[in-house]
């Protein structure tokens, strides 16, 4: 199956809200890996400049990774070209966002507990730690594996924003344009047909 909105700004959300929790619900349980929100947060790149939460602690501190930047945590893995991420008194990251390239976009990826990827890329992914939620802006693409048995079955979502929540898996989207935010729903798999009870055979009449 496959939708299209072609709606307003304000509508077009509230209709992918909608036809979003719908297909969440129906396929649950869809609730992203619990175990990575435990895990630490590495960040590799080519090089880094950052600074500590200033004394009078209102400026938090900040970290810019340029170059082949690689965040992750458990199985969420975050990747772009840049990263600017912020850190509260503790040194704690709270916030980080990537930018992607005129190359390559800024990419994410996360499993969730039955062990299926949700796949996202746009041009920019704020991803905000300590709310548990990223936000994905510009030409943003988020898929979903929805079975176990065939990888390559994917919902699909597309549009100029795309907010996934990265504890409970659940997204929202809007278009800012011209252009509908456009979705794919893969069609549930139907059970084989059973096969036909042959007739009883008609027994021969006596002479």
């Amino acid at each position: 199956m496959q939708s299209i909105a072609r709606t307003s700004r304000a509508s077009a959300k509230t209709a992918v809200l909608a036809v979003l929790g719908m297909a969440l619900v129906a396929s649950l349980p869809v609730v992203a890996k619990q175990s990575d929100r435990n895990e630490q947060i590495n960040v590799t790149s080519t090089s880094f400049d950052g600074t500590q939460q200033q004394p009078n602690g209102k400026d938090p501190g900040k970290v810019i990774w340029t170059g082949n930047v690689v965040l992750t945590q458990g199985s969420l893995k975050v990747t772009g070209s840049k990263a600017t991420g912020f850190l509260d008194g503790d040194n704690q990251i709270t916030r980080v966002i990537v930018d992607g390239s005129a190359s390559a976009q800024a990419a994410m990826q996360q499993q969730d507990e039955q062990n299926l990827w949700m796949r996202g890329k746009a041009n920019n992914i704020d991803y905000k730690v300590d709310q548990d939620f990223a936000v994905l802006t510009g030409n943003a693409h988020v898929e979903k594996e929805v079975d176990p048995a065939d990888r390559k079955k994917l919902n699909q979502s597309n549009g100029d924003k795309l907010t996934y929540n990265t504890k409970d898996s659940t997204m929202t989207g809007e278009s800012n344009g011209s252009a509908p935010v456009h979705m794919i729903f893969q069609p549930k798999q139907q059970p084989a047909a059973a096969p036909a009870t042959p007739a009883a055979a008609t027994p021969p009449k006596k002479p």
